[in-house]
């Protein structure tokens, strides 16, 4: 009789030398993003400061263990950093001072850290810019700032083979696009 199908052995299937467990982390750690992608995409929709804040965090915190499991040390270091950013803000109590530490901190740990080169400066230029621009008042201006903030994380996730979080992070910058473009509709309208 011929078999079909050839005979599993249960031991092969879980690869046990490096290649195989480096590609179970890039799986877990693309799941983890995915989700977090999920809450990020979401985000896009959201119209009120405060909302998208708390959100963030929360985003921010899941890309940050999968940043870590790929190797994107200061990508997890800036997330983490954005967190307690955000809550600042969230609270009303970012002011020129936190944003000074918050900055600082931020390149410091980049020099500290940074063993991917280029690549591991993009979350510290993205943070920088996002912390001395995030308390403007105007919600168009600060949705227009989330959705700038996430092209260059587009291509760090990419080259970091977080392909879930480089295709999210590609159609936020889409919803934040689309909800960026009917608030400054809205905001016309309203003038006229």
């Amino acid at each position: 009789m011929v078999k079909l199908y050839p005979e599993i052995d249960p031991e092969a299937v879980w690869i046990k030398n490096d290649f195989g467990e480096a590609v179970m982390t890039i799986i877990i750690a693309n799941i983890i993003d995915f989700v977090a992608a999920m809450v990020q995409v979401g985000s896009g929709a959201i119209k009120k400061k405060s909302r998208i804040l708390v959100v963030q965090i929360i985003q921010l915190l899941m890309q940050a263990v999968s940043m870590l499991l790929l190797g994107g040390v200061t990508g997890a270091v800036s997330n983490v950093l954005s967190c307690f950013r955000n809550y600042l803000c969230y609270k009303e109590k970012l002011n020129n001072v936190w944003k000074a530490v918050l900055i600082i901190a931020s390149i410091a740990m980049t020099i500290v850290l940074n063993d991917q080169g280029f690549l591991g400066i993009i979350p510290v230029i993205v943070c920088t810019v996002y912390i001395i621009f995030m308390d403007v008042k105007d919600p168009v201006k600060f949705k227009l700032l989330v959705t700038l903030s996430f092209i260059p994380w587009i291509f760090y996730h990419f080259i970091l083979m977080s392909y879930t979080g480089a295709l999210f992070d590609a159609a936020t910058v889409v919803t934040n696009g689309i909800t960026l473009f009917r608030m400054i509709k809205e905001k016309n309208y309203d003038r006229d």
